[in-house]
């Protein structure tokens, strides 16, 4: 069990419903990755790191496959356990 809880799918409302039914359409996802509904526990912080989350992996020449395994590989140089 994790030391935060986060929001359940569909447990989710307002701000934080439009942010995860974006992100499926976005990303087609059928679910909300857990860092994401972790996130959703501050409403305004998932949505900010969403809009960053887009504008920096969704834009720009670099392929978002690419992206991806360049975060990968530095969050496994960095030993991050996530």
């Amino acid at each position: 069990m994790g030391l935060v809880e986060g929001i359940r799918e569909e447990d989710a409302t307002g701000l934080v419903k439009e942010v995860f039914e974006d992100m499926k359409r976005v990303r087609g996802w059928d679910r909300i990755p857990v860092i994401w509904r972790v996130m959703a526990v501050q409403p305004e912080y998932l949505k900010a790191n969403w809009d960053r989350y887009r504008s920096i992996m969704l834009r720009g020449s670099i392929d978002l496959r690419v992206k991806e395994m360049l975060a990968l590989a530095v969050s496994m140089v960095n030993r991050c356990s996530y």
